[in-house]
């Protein structure tokens, strides 16, 4: 049984000292136990090239995505892990830009959807090689999730968490957003409610995968969303029509005296594979590109090496 620390924010920052002291807890109840920090990888930003989507969808490939940087060594660490601890400072409402960047690289290569299409497009045209079946199998895995912010403006932090586990089919057994008032660093250390609090979700989620995935409890702050526990909805001005925002369940709202219900429909499947796309003479893009091409001059920094004298440039 192996957990993953995920640590998103700087160095023996509060919230990864929750992450540490999660870990701690998963040790207690006998789990192996390793650590990564985002700050220390190499992770460039997503070009949405496509190649990752085109090797799925054309070759049934593993949706390698064609950056070279340390996403291989954060990919495995993921992939080998049974259960992922993350914990990310909150930045401007949300968690940080580095779980984001990784969120973005990972979203075909670790979507469990996309590696089951893979799969059959390989088997329909009698491909062999490329993924592993037991890399398709998705394994049972679980995902306690961490947000360590302010009192105010911070609901948006653990949605975006959760978008980062789910397409791996991680099931979150805990959630948890530390109001800390944006305490400096270590401060976390003289408040026993978090440390304890961190220490509880490790030997949860050492504890879980100890049993039957079916056998799953979560143990966070319950949400609206039956499925995913989360409290954002996308609304219409009528209660028959609801959906939820992060993992898109639909279904309608019912009011039960002072409590609001919402009630996902049973026939409710996402998949987003299956959607209808439009069909496009893709042949005709590079002559409509031509009129953009040279349309404006990008603006840019002036180098700094750059002397300018007379409304001359040196």
């Amino acid at each position: 049984m192996k957990i993953l620390g995920l640590c998103c924010g700087r160095k023996m920052g509060n919230s990864e000292i929750l992450v540490k002291e999660a870990l701690m807890g998963a040790e207690e109840v006998g789990a192996d136990v390793e650590l990564v920090r985002l700050m220390d990888l190499d992770l460039k930003p997503c070009t949405g090239c496509s190649a990752c989507v085109n090797d799925v969808f054309e070759k049934g490939g593993s949706g390698e995505c064609t950056i070279k940087d340390d996403l291989k060594f954060i990919e495995k660490k993921i992939m080998e892990c049974d259960g992922l601890i993350v914990g990310s400072p909150i930045y401007e409402k949300s968690p940080t830009g580095y779980l984001k960047i990784l969120s973005d690289r990972m979203s075909t290569s670790f979507d469990m959807s996309f590696k089951m299409k893979a799969k059959k497009i390989r088997e329909e045209k009698g491909i062999t090689g490329g993924i592993d079946s037991k890399e398709v199998e998705s394994k049972p895995r679980v995902a306690s999730l961490f947000a360590v912010g302010g009192k105010n403006l911070s609901e948006l932090a653990l949605p975006m968490m959760q978008l980062f586990v789910m397409p791996m089919q991680m099931t979150v057994v805990d959630q948890y957003l530390f109001n800390l008032n944006s305490l400096p660093s270590g401060a976390v250390t003289l408040i026993k409610e978090p440390l304890e609090r961190a220490r509880m979700s490790g030997k949860h989620v050492a504890e879980t995968l100890m049993k039957p995935i079916e056998e799953a409890s979560y143990m966070g702050e319950v949400g609206i969303c039956p499925i995913c526990h989360a409290k954002l909805l996308e609304m219409t001005n009528s209660l028959s029509t609801a959906k939820c925002a992060v993992c898109g369940a639909n279904g309608h709202l019912k009011v039960d005296g002072d409590q609001v219900i919402f009630e996902v429909n049973e026939e409710f499947i996402e998949d987003l594979i299956n959607n209808s796309t439009m069909q496009l003479n893709m042949s005709e893009i590079p002559a409509n590109l031509e009129k953009y091409k040279s349309y404006l001059k990008y603006s840019k920094p002036i180098p700094n090496n750059i002397v300018h004298m007379n409304g001359y440039s040196f």
